[in-house]
C-alpha cells in the first residue's frame, strides 16, 4: 500500500481545487449568459450495465441529445467493454471514465471520443465500482466493489490512471459521492452500516454517520453535505441520517407496504431539494417526496416499464428523472414523457450515465450518476 510520505503532495493539489471548481463554474455561468452560442446538453449512456443482467443491451456509449427529445446522436462502440460499474467525467480535463468487468478503469477524451488508457486492478485486491471523480480532475476515488471484503476505496490519478493512495473505509465498497467543491467523499458499503465521508485533503475517514438498520445500498446527500437519504436492507423505504451529528434521523417507510422485507435500490433528491424520490425495483415503481418537510411525506407514486436492479438521476437544471428503466420523466408533470432507445428502436436499461454539457465542442459541465442535491450554502463549500 502506498505510504503517506510517498503523497504529500496529495493536500497541495486538493488546496487547488476549490479554485479550480470556482473557475470552471464561472466559465459555464459566462456560456450560459452568451446569446451567439448554445450550450448542447448530452446525456452518455454506457452498456452493457454489469447490474442489470437480461434488461441490458448493446456494447459501448450511446449519446443523446437532452434537448431534441433525448434522440440518439451517435454510438462509440466498445466491442471489449464489460458490464460497467460507473461512469464520471471532468470538464476540467475533458476526459470521461468508466469502470468495466469489476476490475478494469478506462480513461476516454470528450473532444476525440478516443480510448485514452485502461487500467487492469486485480481483484485480490477489490476491483472498481461506482467510480467518482474530484471536480478538476486530478484524482478519482475507486471503491473496492460491493462483493469484495478489501475495505478500500483506490485514489487514482486521472492523469495516467496510476495508484496515488488507498483510503479504508469498510467491506463492500460501493457506491460513490463526491462534494460539489471536491472537500469529501461521501461512502456506501454493503458490508456496513454505517455513512462515511472521506475527506479528500488528507485522504482519511473524517465522519461516519449511524448505525443505520442495515448495510449501506445507493443514497443521496444534499449540495450542503449535512443530511443524507440511505438506502438500507430489509424494508421498503429509506432512512435519513444527520451527517453533523452522526445520528439517524428518521426511518421512512412506504405506506402500505410496513410489512415487505426487501429493499429499495435507488434514491435521489431533486437538485432543488425539494423532492425525494425513491425507487421500488420489485414493482417497477417510483415514490415522490415531499422533502420540504423533515420527514418527507409521500406526495405520489409513478409507474416504471421494466423491472431491474433499481436507479434514479437526474438532469443538472432537474427537468428530468432519469430511472434505470430508459423511462425519461418530466419532473414538473410527473410524466414519462420519451424513453431512451438504440439505433433499432430497441429500449435501454442502463444505471451507468451521466450528462455532459458542451459549448462550442467543448465540455463545461458535468452532472452526476447519482442523484444529489444541488443547494449550497452560501460559502460555495461543503459543511461537516
Amino acid at each position: 500500500m502506498p505510504t503517506r510520505q510517498c503523497f504529500a503532495h496529495a493536500a497541495l493539489l486538493t488546496a487547488l481545487l476549490i479554485g479550480l471548481t470556482v473557475g470552471a463554474t464561472n466559465r459555464a455561468n459566462a456560456a450560459e449568459k452568451s446569446t451567439s452560442n448554445k450550450i448542447q446538453r448530452l446525456l452518455y449512456v454506457t452498456v452493457p450495465d454489469g447490474a442489470a443482467a437480461g434488461v441490458t443491451r448493446g456494447q459501448g456509449i450511446l449519446i443523446y441529445d437532452i434537448d431534441n427529445g433525448h434522440k440518439l446522436l451517435r454510438q462509440i462502440d466498445i466491442p471489449d467493454i464489460g458490464g460497467t460499474r460507473g461512469v464520471c467525467a471532468s470538464a476540467e480535463t475533458n476526459k470521461l471514465y468508466y469502470s468495466h468487468s469489476r476490475n478494469k478503469l478506462v480513461c476516454m477524451d470528450l473532444i476525440t471520443d478516443k480510448r485514452l488508457w485502461e487500467k487492469s486492478y486485480e481483484k485480490s485486491e477489490g476491483g472498481c465500482d461506482r467510480i467518482e471523480i474530484l471536480p478538476d480532475g486530478s484524482r478519482l476515488y475507486v471503491p473496492s466493489g460491493w462483493w469484495s471484503e478489501y475495505p478500500y476505496w483506490k485514489v487514482i490519478d486521472g492523469a495516467d490512471g496510476h495508484l496515488i493512495d488507498e483510503v479504508k473505509v469498510a467491506a463492500g465498497a460501493h457506491d460513490t459521492i463526491c462534494s460539489h467543491d471536491g472537500r469529501y467523499i461521501y461512502c456506501g458499503c454493503t458490508k456496513f452500516n454505517m455513512f462515511s465521508v472521506i475527506d479528500t485533503t488528507t485522504n482519511t475517514v473524517v465522519k461516519q454517520a449511524g448505525p443505520h438498520s442495515g448495510v449501506i445500498w445507493p443514497f443521496s446527500v444534499n449540495g450542503a453535505g449535512t443530511i443524507g437519504y440511505i438506502n438500507v436492507d430489509h424494508f421498503v423505504g429509506f432512512e435519513i441520517c444527520d451527517l453533523r451529528s452522526g445520528k439517524v434521523l428518521h426511518k421512512v417507510r412506504v405506506e402500505g407496504l410496513e410489512d415487505q422485507v426487501r429493499r429499495c435500490h435507488g434514491i435521489g433528491l431533486t437538485p432543488d431539494e425539494k423532492e425525494v424520490w425513491l425507487v421500488d425495483q420489485e414493482i417497477h415503481k417510483l415514490y415522490v417526496y415531499d422533502a420540504t418537510v423533515m420527514p418527507p411525506k409521500m406526495k405520489m407514486e409513478i409507474n416504471t416499464a421494466e423491472k431491474t436492479h433499481g436507479w434514479i438521476t437526474f438532469s443538472i437544471d432537474g427537468q428530468y428523472a432519469y430511472p434505470d428503466t430508459g423511462d425519461i420523466i418530466d419532473t414538473k408533470t410527473k410524466e414519462i414523457v420519451a424513453t431512451l432507445t438504440d439505433a433499432d428502436g430497441q429500449r435501454i436499461c442502463s444505471s451507468k450515465f451521466v450528462e455532459i454539457q458542451f459549448l462550442d465542442g467543448d465540455p463545461i459541465r458535468i452532472g452526476s450518476q447519482q442523484a444529489v442535491g444541488r443547494v449550497y450554502p452560501p460559502t460555495g463549500s461543503s459543511t461537516q
